[in-house]
């Protein structure tokens, strides 16, 4: 966990998320040269994307973790963590479909060109919030090879500082000895699992499967629709591990409910993209039969 970089005022998160937009910006141009898009439609929509992600995803965080004792000013820093994706990711989406709109620009071969580029945006991301420390797992076996444990310390009057998962096992066993012992010297949370690093990986592998998929696809809007039902996948089985959040509907996560909301999503577009693909079709050989023979 480093929260900052190089000097104090250099926030890991902060630039994780920088190298991420940089990332999805290079992979989209590249990509839009490839299919005849003009790569400074793509750099808008990058500048759009921020915007209106890093509000929508802010708000979307303040709406179901943020405290209402807080001043509303907390909204702006964003370097502390506290970006909730999905409320960004629909955000975006309705700024850029504005935008591509109004240039009546091919709305779902841009969304299919982008596609990879939002995953591996997304990716950095999750670095990022493992080196902030937030966004992390529930308790696991010392012997599980990929556990991670997160600094902490404690105040002269003992008070818990540091890194979320430390404050957090601090204040759920401070009553329990053989584990406020192993706080004291370990200055550590117990093992977690490192779902932020999870998350990552599968998006990392979710862009090549998005970029090896694109020459295959039959209509517009595929891609884009691959990466809402895989995207939700990862997050919904990602969350099962995941420790930072209360449940907000039965038992599930706010990731978990984003996860089906944004699964919905796509099999809603993959299955509106082939019966309007269908439905051209039949237009064709109609008019096609309806014409006169030469």
């Amino acid at each position: 966990m480093h929260p900052t970089l190089f000097f104090p005022f250099i926030h890991s998160y902060g630039l994780m998320l920088a190298v991420g937009f940089y990332a999805g910006w290079w992979l989209a141009a590249r990509r839009a040269r490839r299919e005849g898009i003009d790569p400074d439609l793509i750099g808008n929509l990058v500048l759009i994307s921020i915007l209106a992600g890093v509000v929508g995803s802010r708000l979307l965080w303040y709406a179901l973790e943020g405290r209402r004792e807080e001043s509303i000013w907390v909204l702006i820093k964003v370097w502390e963590g506290g970006l909730v994706f999905y409320g960004g990711l629909i955000s975006a989406i309705v700024a850029d479909y504005v935008y591509l709109t109004r240039k009546q620009a091919a709305v779902w071969q841009v969304a299919d060109t982008v596609a990879p580029a939002v995953a591996l945006g997304q990716a950095f991301g999750r670095i990022g919030c493992f080196l902030n420390g937030c966004c992390y797992g529930g308790i696991s076996s010392t012997a599980f090879p990929l556990r991670v444990s997160f600094p902490g310390a404690f105040t002269e009057t003992w008070g818990a500082i540091g890194s979320a998962p430390f404050r957090e096992h601090v204040n759920l066993y401070h009553s329990h000895k053989e584990l406020h012992a192993w706080f004291v010297e370990t200055h550590s949370s117990l093992p977690v699992h490192p779902t932020q690093l999870y998350e990552a990986a599968s998006l990392l592998l979710l862009t090549a499967l998005l970029v090896a998929a694109s020459p295959w696809k039959r209509r517009q809007g595929e891609i884009f629709a691959l990466l809402c039902i895989l995207n939700a996948v990862s997050r919904f089985a990602v969350e099962l591990v995941r420790r930072d959040t209360q449940p907000v509907l039965i038992s599930l996560s706010p990731g978990q409910v984003g996860a089906i909301i944004v699964f919905a999503i796509g099999v809603g577009i993959l299955l509106w993209v082939r019966h309007r693909a269908c439905n051209c079709e039949q237009t064709k050989r109609a008019a096609a039969a309806a014409r006169p023979p030469a």
